[in-house]
């Protein structure tokens, strides 16, 4: 999956995960609605993690599970999206154990320092080496507010 399309997928889950939130009692200012393609390593790696912990089995059968149901989803011509909540700190150690370049991560850094005005959601997408980042208006708008600064503005 490109980044344009993890950031549209993004776009169409934001609402459950804005009601989600909102249940919560949680400030958007403290989380980041992130998604990324279940078939990277990267997505492997959170899928596995999330399975691990939640179903309590050891690592390396949670891998195995992960690669079943990505095998299972490439049978039936599907992707496999992992679209996490996550707090400032939980992002940076994503973008770190991605390919995504230090001008970008300090790009996404310093963006994300902004405090949020009401109503309004940070969502960011992760493909590869290219992130989508935006902040959007109350849960699933269409239109990017402020995207992440192009790292070439940073060089």
């Amino acid at each position: 999956m490109t980044a344009d399309e993890l950031f549209r997928h993004a776009l169409t889950s934001l609402p459950e995960a804005v009601g989600d939130l909102l249940r919560d009692g949680r400030d958007p200012n403290d989380v980041i609605f992130t998604s990324f393609d279940g078939a990277s390593e990267l997505g492997r790696a959170v899928i596995s993690t999330e399975l691990a912990m939640g179903a309590g089995v050891d690592g390396s059968e949670a891998h195995s599970e992960v690669v079943r149901m990505l095998l299972a989803a490439g049978h039936r011509g599907e992707e496999l999206v992992v679209s996490l909540m996550v707090t400032k700190d939980v992002l940076a150690r994503i973008l770190g154990a991605s390919h995504i370049d230090d001008a970008t991560r300090v790009a996404v850094r310093l963006w994300l320092e902004d405090s949020l005005r009401g109503g309004c959601y940070r969502v960011v997408a992760i493909a590869g080496g290219e992130v989508r980042a935006a902040i959007v208006d109350g849960g699933g708008a269409d239109e990017e507010e402020e995207a992440v600064p192009s790292s070439s503005m940073l060089n």
